[in-house]
């Protein structure tokens, strides 16, 4: 969680904002709108100085940066942020690199491009972010651009062995006659799949392994997706990540379920569509992503969950709705709605370990 998401405001920060509020009451006592200018202009630098009062990260300032342009629209604000961090650690590749598109999204291509210099001297790898960040469309053709681009695709190599990463979380005790069945998990746009293999207890208890995979582009530190026209590559993992945990335990190919959420899902959904063969069922959570056509639908007779939140936006319910059009009809497919958004649901401990039993194919424990 970054700092910016904290409730809590520092006591320095109190007293300066008091110390503020009791002089511009002060001065223009007799002002109403004055005093309501000057609190506003304080508002719009407390982020800042809350910041600088706690002794922020750099990261914690790029977060910030982050939060001003997504929420709250405010490149000029989130700029600030950015050449904050830039300035605060001058090994940072990736704050030089937000506050040159930033920049570059204001039309200041000049100063953009000492920006994304300083980026590409300080080793910025991130291409799968800078091929795709819209902010750079006016300077895709400009010297600073193609040389950061022609850096990090060089640099990305290095960087991103983990990309595809799978971890594994095997039952105690000794495998089935027939080897564990296996739940494969594909995490959401942006976040860390590997990490999740602490799910095993609440999904599948004992019954049955989880492999966690890393998207196989990785955008930034633990920040991973998907491929976005394409889940070949996908099913190339997931064909490895079986592969190695067959040197570990003995595996029931004929019990192998896909789950996935938000980019996850589409691409579950779509490894099931042309490659049924390799699995027997997924549960597909929220799908969202990039909206693969579903050109060929091969599978049948799988069992198929689909889920989504009654809150979704609509590009994400659109997108449900293709995803069980292209399956009902040949497919055993269950359909629920939760109550929440673009979320897992409340009770999904309880819910999801139902639905992977059905693409599984296991009864339930006890």
């Amino acid at each position: 969680m970054s700092f910016m998401t904290s409730p809590r405001l520092p006591f320095a920060a109190l007293s300066l904002f008091t110390a503020l509020s009791l002089a511009t009451t002060a001065s223009f006592a007799d002002d109403a709108e004055a005093e309501a200018v000057a609190k506003g202009r304080w508002q719009g630098l407390a982020g800042m100085a809350n910041l600088y009062l706690n002794d922020a990260t750099p990261q914690q300032f790029i977060d910030a940066g982050d939060k001003e342009k997504e929420q709250h629209d405010n490149m000029a604000g989130a700029l600030t942020y950015y050449l904050t961090a830039a300035r605060l650690d001058p090994k940072n590749a990736y704050a030089s690199y937000q506050a040159g598109a930033a920049l570059a999204s204001m039309e200041s291509f000049d100063l953009a491009a000492d920006l994304l210099d300083q980026a590409r001297e300080r080793g910025f790898w991130q291409a799968v972010v800078l091929r795709d960040d819209d902010e750079l469309a006016g300077m895709k053709d400009a010297p600073a651009y193609k040389k950061l681009l022609q850096s990090a695709e060089a640099n990305y190599t290095k960087q991103a062995k983990d990309a595809g990463l799978a971890a594994f979380s095997i039952p105690a005790g000794k495998a089935p006659a027939g080897g564990w069945p296996v739940v494969v998990w594909l995490a959401g746009y942006g976040t860390e799949g590997s990490k999740s293999i602490r799910m095993r207890q609440q999904l599948v208890g004992e019954r049955a392994v989880l492999v966690a995979l890393n998207g196989t582009l990785k955008r930034d530190e633990g920040q991973f997706m998907w491929q976005q026209d394409s889940v070949a590559p996908t099913e190339k993992a997931v064909a490895a990540a079986l592969k190695n945990l067959e040197k570990q335990t003995r595996v029931d190919r004929s019990k192998i379920a896909l789950i996935g959420f938000s980019q996850g899902a589409e691409h579950a959904a779509h490894l099931l569509a042309e490659y049924p063969q390799h699995y027997t069922g997924a549960v597909l959570l929220s799908p969202g992503g990039f909206r693969i056509p579903f050109a060929e639908q091969k599978a049948k007779d799988k069992h198929i969950v689909i889920v989504h939140g009654a809150k979704e936006h609509s590009s994400n319910l659109q997108l449900t709705a293709t995803t069980q059009k292209a399956f009902e009809a040949s497919n055993k497919v269950q359909s629920h709605e939760h109550a929440g958004g673009h979320a897992f649901q409340a009770d999904w401990e309880t819910a999801y370990r139902g639905y992977l039993d059905y693409a599984l194919g296991l009864q339930p424990a006890g």
